[in-house]
């Protein structure tokens, strides 16, 4: 039975799509088996199966499986526990209430269309999810929607991860941003992601994380998900067969 991560947040453009490949390539780098991890992608927008398609047309390896699923059916999407995987990362779109008033803790935020019914289908078999928030701390009200509305009420294991922190400005974003996190309770992942240009271009010039050039940034940006990958890892022992 695979182990299934989800990448959540309410808001667009706060790195689900990054996380997902780069976390799904260190990881099968690590297993070293090319059919035991494997990419879905809900998001109308498929990106991370863009980025898949604009590595294998620079001629190099995806290492993982990719399925685009933005079309599957409610009961499609649920029997991903039967996949033949050892770990499934679903990239998720953003998402909004389709109707009522957004503070109305009475909706759903998941929303009652085709988005929220795919949303609420991955959420029913995932055993944890990993919710980005960028260091700036813009995206803090949709996280809190997210983990306070969508995931601790579905008691579903969950980790912020704090991406795209740009050490060239000094740490008071990236401190502001933890302290609110830590205000808040809410289960943190000790690694950071770091905002590298090895990262905003990857989708452009075909690469994965595992496939930067060789110098010291390209590993110092992978290295910030390869601390990310074992972090993962050790969730994965201790959530794996939990709900």
């Amino acid at each position: 039975m695979p182990y299934i991560t989800a990448l959540l947040n309410r808001k667009g453009g706060v790195g689900k799509s990054l996380i997902t490949v780069n976390l799904a390539a260190v990881i099968a780098e690590i297993v070293g088996d090319d059919q035991a991890v494997a990419v879905v992608s809900i998001d109308p927008q498929a990106t991370s199966v863009e980025h898949a398609e604009k590595v294998r047309q620079a001629g190099r390896d995806v290492p993982f499986r990719v399925v685009n699923a933005k079309s599957q059916n409610v009961d499609q999407l649920r029997k991903l526990r039967r996949a033949k995987a050892d770990i499934i990362i679903v990239d998720t779109p953003g998402f909004m209430p389709l109707k009522g008033d957004d503070d109305d803790e009475s909706i759903d935020p998941l929303g009652d269309g085709t988005t929220g019914d795919a949303l609420r289908a991955i959420l029913d078999v995932a055993d944890d999810v990993i919710v980005p928030l960028e260091a700036e701390g813009s995206a803090f009200t949709p996280t809190k929607v997210t983990i306070e509305r969508v995931l601790i009420p579905r008691q579903i294991p969950y980790g912020v991860v704090i991406n795209n922190w740009d050490p060239r400005d000094g740490t008071a974003d990236l401190e502001r941003t933890q302290s609110l996190v830590n205000r808040r309770g809410w289960e943190v992942y000790n690694s950071t992601i770091r905002h590298y240009k090895q990262h905003t271009r990857g989708i452009t010039n075909g690469r994965f994380c595992t496939q930067y050039e060789s110098n010291h940034a390209s590993t110092k940006a992978k290295q910030d998900f390869v601390s990310l990958a074992l972090e993962h890892q050790l969730r994965r022992q201790k959530y794996a067969g939990s709900r």
